[in-house]
């Protein structure tokens, strides 16, 4: 059988990680908790102010930023048994911020607004990009 002939599916992985005492443990992270209860009332007293100010559904939209570390290594990893833990690395920090927005009938989405640490990245100016034409609003800031 030649190396490129092979093909693993999950179930083979499963049994190669028992037999080889491999187990997967994340590398590092941060659980986060929400308030439920306050979320629940909110989602009461945003509901009684929609109905009494009359608005559609159309008419109502919901933005959210997140932040994407494009360079980032995955949290979990697989290690041997004998390996109760990783030593610790410096995580890249290439980051952008994405903000993106739809009214609450999903009939009109926002076009994404992409913040990024340069005004005008290298490889803009190599290829002579048009920002415009990018499908984004690119920002910039310098703490992106």
């Amino acid at each position: 059988m030649r190396f490129n002939d092979f093909k693993a599916n999950k179930g083979w992985f499963d049994r190669f990680r028992k037999r080889c005492g491999i187990h997967s443990i994340v590398r590092h992270g941060e659980a986060a908790s929400a308030n439920r209860e306050e979320a629940e009332r909110f989602k009461i007293e945003f509901a009684k102010f929609v109905e009494d100010n009359g608005f559609l559904p159309q008419q109502i939209f919901n933005c959210d930023e997140t932040g994407l570390f494009w360079k980032k290594l995955p949290n979990r990893t697989y290690v041997t048994q004998e390996t109760s833990r990783l030593l610790g690395h410096k995580p890249m920090k290439d980051r952008v911020t994405l903000l993106l927005g739809a009214n609450s009938s999903g009939d009109m989405k926002l076009k994404p607004m992409f913040v990024y640490h340069s005004a005008n990245h290298r490889v803009f100016k190599i290829e002579k990009v048009d920002k415009e034409s990018l499908g984004v609003y690119w920002q910039f800031n310098k703490k992106a």
